[in-house]
């Protein structure tokens, strides 16, 4: 029989409890890194790992044991200076350990928030674990993450990264890393416009009002291209069914129009940073952005829109509506729900 996790933070303990099959092997092996090789699981498929875990433990304590030895050796002569470097070494750790373990909370509450979401999609964990080089990068971020802020952020960077491994790329915690409060606020605006890779011009300038400047900053910084210049644009073409997608995740805004046909439209697009970005801003909600970003696209070429989300069981993967923006019928303005998530 499977027990619960032991010698975890009470409050990581309660939320992993909530989250349906959360203690894959990723999991495990981020919490292992965060909180310290604390995690004891007796489930048979992880013994192998833990026993590994546990030998780099002692490793790790054979070298510590040596290290204070020669620091006590090359101190001897100056008691209170060798002290004052403990207590010095002992507050670094300590605090470092607070931020381990603050990210690894907001990690598992990430978890517990996206394991309810629309359509299910995010309630089952992937098998795969974080490249071991990808988590060395990041615990080094984590353990200075010391504002509330900063750990949320990481913690949320983290979880997506266990939901889908590959997902961030070593550059985009670089960037985080020098991500000021300003910058986020400033990247924040602009992504309540953009979905999936772009967003309308229209919509973009309209968010910044009269002034681009902090569109320009964002695309000097590498989030976005297509302010200054000729600008680009999207090609939307339909399908033999007259249908053209737009998709971030498994969310899709569904455009209709004529067969085989081809539309352009005015896009300022995101960089793949920018992308990677887009799923860590706390306040954003795709699905009220895939209804603003399909409301800035409509044009009479497009007849009909609706959104929809990919929902995948036993049989395979298909498309399920959710919401219908407008149709072609009517001409009344599309009634918007904005109390719908």
């Amino acid at each position: 029989m499977e027990q619960e996790p032991t010698n975890l933070p009470a409050q990581i303990a309660e939320a992993i409890v909530s989250i349906p099959k959360g203690l894959t092997p990723g999991v495990i092996k981020a919490l292992d890194r965060l909180v310290g090789a604390t995690v004891d699981i007796p489930v048979a498929w992880l013994q192998q790992k833990k026993a590994k875990i546990d030998a780099q433990t002692e490793s790790y304590k054979l070298v510590e044991n040596a290290i204070a030895q020669a620091v006590a050796t090359g101190a001897a002569a100056d008691e209170e200076t060798a002290q004052r470097a403990m207590n010095v070494l002992v507050r670094k750790e300590y605090r470092k350990q607070v931020n381990r373990e603050a990210v690894a909370i907001a990690m598992v509450e990430d978890l517990r928030e996206q394991a309810t979401r629309i359509g299910g999609a995010d309630q089952i964990l992937p098998s795969a674990e974080p490249d071991e080089d990808w988590l060395n990068v990041f615990e080094r971020y984590a353990e200075d993450a010391s504002s509330e802020r900063l750990q949320g952020l990481w913690g949320r960077v983290l979880a997506g990264e266990l939901r889908k491994p590959g997902r961030y790329s070593t550059r985009t915690l670089r960037f985080l890393s020098e991500f000021s409060q300003a910058d986020a606020l400033t990247f924040e605006t602009f992504s309540k416009c953009a979905f999936g890779d772009s967003a309308p011009t229209s919509l973009a300038k309209l968010y910044d009002g009269a002034n681009i400047r902090h569109l320009i900053y964002l695309e000097s910084s590498g989030l976005i291209q297509g302010v200054s210049g000729g600008g680009l644009q999207r090609k939307i073409a339909f399908n033999e069914q007259g249908a053209s997608f737009m998709l971030e995740g498994d969310l899709a805004i569904v455009f209709k129009g004529e067969p085989n046909s081809t539309i352009s439209q005015d896009i300022i697009a995101l960089t793949p940073l920018g992308q990677e970005l887009l799923s860590l801003v706390p306040s954003r909600k795709p699905r009220e952005v895939a209804r603003a970003v399909a409301l800035a696209s409509r044009v009479p070429n497009i007849h009909d829109c609706y959104l929809g989300i990919r929902v995948r069981n036993d049989s395979g993967e298909f498309l399920q509506p959710l919401e219908v923006l407008w149709v072609k019928e009517t001409e009344q303005e599309p009634v918007i729900d904005g109390t719908s998530n």
